[in-house]
């Protein structure tokens, strides 16, 4: 895996950096400490805001941990019609701040193309926004009736574009839920999309041949945790963290490859964030047709 800090992999055009921007959770820990000083006094209050800003830091690492990853790519020099803008959903109710952004595809010459690809990623994104407002509602039904102090859930969301040619596009969507545990929970949803049809393409189609490449891929995902086991599930306690991907196993498309991803608690620990691996070209176990 790319090492936090290293160079971006080489683009069509130009190259171009995704930021994270951190500010929504930073305004969560503000407000809790801010709350955690107003409300708790003497000892505990010192051990409150310290418990509250490792949770920051924990969800910070998830993020930067993405730095591991093949870093985000956008190639707006093979279709110039074709563009990917914003959505914004930007709300605040008394129990819940909703900031959300989405990927909207424009410019595509199937118009019946670009409608069913938008709509299947606003679908999921509209479902997790009315998840957890109804969540919320219900919470804070139960949290006037019970005269609790009422907190806030968080529904955040960016995407990065990692690859774009003139019949593919790759993009994931990231999903952040925090409903008042003891931390949030971020989901990565890759969506790699045939721009010809509006399909989702799978890793099967992109693989020579499923059965016998699948085993190279194993091979690689396993050498890759071997050279940082302190990141993932301790075998010994839990077993064989990993045994083999799975025929809809989650991963996106770069220049020169794939990259294979594992969510949360899936094979690490919340602290080690969403795992990373990428698979080369050079390989000779993907399909080149589809790039």
């Amino acid at each position: 895996m790319i090492k936090p800090g290293g160079l971006p992999e080489r683009i069509l055009g130009r190259r171009r950096l995704f930021f994270i921007d951190l500010k929504p959770i930073i305004d969560i820990i503000y407000t809790e400490i801010l709350f955690n000083i107003n409300l708790n006094k003497g000892h505990k209050t010192m051990k409150k805001i310290f418990n509250i800003i490792l949770i920051f830091f924990i969800i910070l690492t998830v993020f930067l941990s993405m730095g591991e990853m093949v870093l985000a790519q956008e190639n707006t020099g093979v279709n110039q019609k074709l563009t990917v803008s914003d959505l914004k959903i930007c709300e605040e109710h008394e129990a819940i701040n909703i900031d959300m952004v989405i990927p909207v595809i424009e410019g595509m010459r199937d118009e019946q193309v670009e409608k069913k690809i938008n709509q299947l990623i606003q679908e999921y994104a509209y479902n997790f926004k009315e998840e957890l407002q109804i969540g919320s509602e219900e919470y804070l039904k139960e949290a006037k009736k019970e005269g609790w102090r009422i907190g806030k859930y968080q529904a955040l969301s960016y995407y990065i574009v990692h690859y774009q040619s003139k019949n593919i596009l790759s993009v994931s969507v990231f999903y952040y839920r925090y409903t008042l545990g003891a931390h949030g929970h971020t989901l990565q949803k890759a969506y790699n999309l045939d721009l010809q049809n509006g399909k989702i393409i799978s890793l099967p189609v992109l693989l020579k041949d499923m059965e016998d490449y699948k085993e190279i891929i194993n091979q690689k995902i396993k050498k890759q945790i071997k050279l940082n086991p302190e990141k993932y599930f301790d075998e010994k306690i839990f077993g064989k963290i990993f045994q083999t991907i799975s025929d809809d196993q989650p991963f996106y498309i770069i220049e020169d490859g794939i990259v294979i991803f594992f969510g949360l608690y899936e094979i690490a620990p919340y602290s080690s964030g969403i795992r990373y691996f990428k698979i080369p070209l050079s390989l000779n176990i993907i399909r080149e047709s589809p790039f």
